[in-house]
């Protein structure tokens, strides 16, 4: 492993044009990424680019005096029609091809060149993007590694020293690495030299560490994800010595819990890099399928409880030696069953309270608005009832005839209005009658309130148990 120091040769690349179909050459890619270096500040204010000859190769390490390949890598460029975004990292759902670059031409020591509108406003603008090494990436000798460590680049994002890429289809990642059809058609043949020689590569030649998990249906591999942490070493550390690891807040949960039960930096990365492989293979559980990642979170967090236990009853000396060889060998642990299931007991409880007083607020809600609902059809019915007072007076015989109680509250040498005003029960009988008679104004004050109730109603049905 190589000591390393940042660059300021970096340049900044969208994801959509690193996840490309790499059908181009080891130089050809290298000599892209140098182009878009030199051009990336006048994206958006230049249609032509230039660089001098000399610089350009001295970028991209190689004999300035050859004029043929730059010609040879030109063409390459301008023939390469790419279809950007393969993997769809930026969530959205467009198509689009383009040359990787739309016109060269080399003149008195120069290279000039320039990229199609669409794909300098994408280079330009780089939403997500990756930041690359010009000095790293010299160090490849081949464009499959080249294309993975950018891809790796992507992934691991800005400020963090670790990442993760989505598991990618054999089929993207053929496409990914430039791998024709009917080329490396055994999965045997491009898992070596598609896949782990280029891993061995990035991890020998550049400052990360790379390892692959496996999906499979059955026996078939039907994609791959890559797990990617920076190694970042002292300045002379002698062969052999532990990595270091800046403190991070977002450390993949798994790293996270195996430093607080008192591992190394080295040991916590290297199990959540290997995963179940870092598992005796007898004694390694049934293959999770996609859900490897959980599943292997819960395994480590039954070790690192069996470890609490005896550390408990004073029956370990060594902790740190004895969680390794718990989570390398599978020791049982019965009791951790017990444990999630009294966890989950706790949660439940905790979850039912909640929903308790959930549905409780939202009752309260839907108990306000049928008040204000009631108060504004309360509102309504009066001015009815004042704008038509003959309405009152026309339904008393009705209002009598349904109850002798109306009638014995009913003041006799008072209108019907007076009435009605002064009397909450004689209001409740009256009303009917005002809303026959105005029936669209009424309805129009329900119907503000109808979809508020609705709403607030169907947030209590979803509490309710299935």
């Amino acid at each position: 492993m190589h000591s390393f120091a940042p660059s300021w040769r970096t340049v900044i690349k969208h994801s959509a044009a690193i996840q490309i179909e790499n059908n181009i050459t080891l130089l050809q890619r290298r000599t892209w990424n140098a182009l878009l270096y030199n051009a990336y500040n006048e994206l958006n204010s230049k249609e032509v680019h230039s660089i001098s000859v000399p610089e350009l190769a001295r970028l991209i390490g190689y004999d300035s005096h050859d004029m043929e390949y730059l010609k040879e890598a030109s063409l390459a460029m301008l023939r390469c029609i790419v279809q950007y975004n393969v993997l769809g990292k930026d969530g959205k759902n467009v198509w689009g091809a383009t040359a990787l670059l739309a016109q060269v031409k080399i003149e008195n020591g120069l290279f000039l060149y320039a990229y199609s509108p669409d794909l300098r406003e994408r280079l330009h603008n780089p939403a997500m993007y990756a930041r690359l090494d010009l000095n790293m990436q010299k160090r490849f000798d081949s464009k499959h590694a080249l294309a993975l460590w950018e891809l790796c680049t992507d992934y691991l994002g800005t400020g963090r020293d670790y990442g993760e890429t989505p598991f990618i289809s054999i089929m993207d990642f053929r496409k990914l690495m430039g791998i024709p059809q009917g080329q490396y058609a055994r999965f045997k043949d491009l898992s070596l030299y598609v896949i782990k020689e280029p891993v061995t590569e990035i991890n020998d030649v550049s400052d990360f560490c790379v390892s692959i998990d496996y999906q499979r249906q059955g026996r078939k591999v039907t994609a791959l994800k890559f797990k990617i942490r920076r190694v970042v070493r002292l300045p002379g550390a002698l062969t052999g010595q532990g990595s270091l690891f800046p403190g991070l807040e977002d450390m993949p949960v798994v790293v996270k819990e195996l430093k607080e039960a008192g591992l190394s930096s080295n040991d916590a990365w290297d199990i959540w890099q290997q995963g179940f492989h870092f598992v005796e293979e007898a004694a390694r559980p049934p293959d999770p399928g996609e859900a490897a990642d959980t599943t292997f979170a819960q395994y480590v967090r039954e070790k690192v409880h069996l470890l609490k236990r005896r550390r408990a009853s004073g029956k370990v000396e060594n902790g740190t030696g004895f969680l390794l060889e718990a989570i390398r060998r599978n020791y049982a642990n019965p009791e951790f069953d017990h444990e999630l299931k009294r966890q989950a007991a706790v949660e439940a409880g905790k979850a039912s309270k909640e929903r308790e007083k959930q549905v409780q607020t939202l009752e309260a809600r839907k108990a306000e608005i049928e008040k204000a609902r009631d108060e504004a059809l309360d509102d309504m019915f009066r001015q009815i009832a004042m704008e038509s007072p003959e309405v009152l007076e026309t339904a008393l015989s009705g209002i009598f005839a349904e109850s002798p109680f109306y009638r014995q509250r009913y003041e006799h040498d008072k209108s019907a209005l007076e009435n009605y005003q002064a009397s909450r029960i004689l209001k409740v009988a009256f009303n009917p009658y005002l809303e026959r008679h105005a029936p669209e104004r009424v309805q129009a004050v329900k119907e503000r309130y109808i979809t508020q109730i609705a709403a607030v109603e169907e947030r209590i049905a979803a509490f309710q148990p299935g």
